[in-house]
Order: structure tokens, then sequence, then C-alpha cells
């Protein structure tokens, strides 16, 4: 059996940096599962307006814990599916576009992504905090 994927969105890291979500608690609820990141989430999680110094070291050094998913030709071209069908902004079209090449559950507080469904794809938020 295929162990479960997750790709986690910017909001995920961001709450994980300020100490409002646990997600190694998280992640020991789910026995051998696999965490995606892609690089729109570093970009996003990097680009958060005020960040400390120290703040900034621990936003870096957190996405080498999660394996990365690419924004390669196939991503890509769902992400173009995606912005045709929906109207969700580039950053989440290729979040969801990443997790449904790799056919993981996004993880995220965002409620527009909770439901995304389209033909053939499936994306499965997950909201972990309000």
């Amino acid at each position: 059996m295929d162990k479960p994927r997750f790709l986690l969105d910017s909001n995920i890291l961001i709450d994980i940096l300020n100490h409002k979500l646990d997600l190694l608690a998280f992640v020991n609820t789910l026995p051998d599962c696999e965490i995606y990141i892609n690089p729109v989430v570093e970009i996003e999680v990097l680009a958060k307006d005020g960040m400390s110094e120290q703040e900034e070291i621990e936003a870096r050094a957190l996405p080498g814990s999660f394996k990365w998913v690419e924004i390669d030709k196939p991503v890509r071209e769902i992400a173009i599916q995606i912005r045709r069908a929906k109207e969700l902004r580039l950053p989440d079209a290729l979040i969801v576009a990443s997790a449904i090449t790799l056919n993981a559950t996004v993880l995220s507080n965002d409620p527009h992504l909770r439901d995304y469904q389209r033909p053939g794809y499936m994306a499965r938020p997950c909201i972990l905090s309000e």
C-alpha cells in the first residue's frame, strides 16, 4: 500500500513557525506518511512581511524537513487547467497542481482550497486550525 502523501500550503508552515500548529504531533497520528512542499510555498514563507532575523533562519531551515516537488511541465499544465476552470490565484493553482501530480492531500487553512475538485483530479485539503 502506498504511503499517504501531504503537500503543505504556506499558511501551514507559517503557523508552524509562529508556534500555532504542531506539525510533529499531526504527523505522529499518521504513521509512515510523506510530506511535501514546492518552491511556491518556500517563496511565500520567506517573503512573509516583518520577519526577524531569527525567524528567517528558522524559515529557511524548515523546508529541508520535507520532500520537494518541483514545478515541472506536468505541474504547470495542470495549473493552467486549474486557472482556466477556477478562480484560484496562481500560487494556489501551483500548490493544488503539485498535490494532484503527487496524488497528495493539500494541508491548508484556506477555505477556498477545502473542496477543490476537478474531473479526473482531486486534492483533499484539510483545515487544521482556525
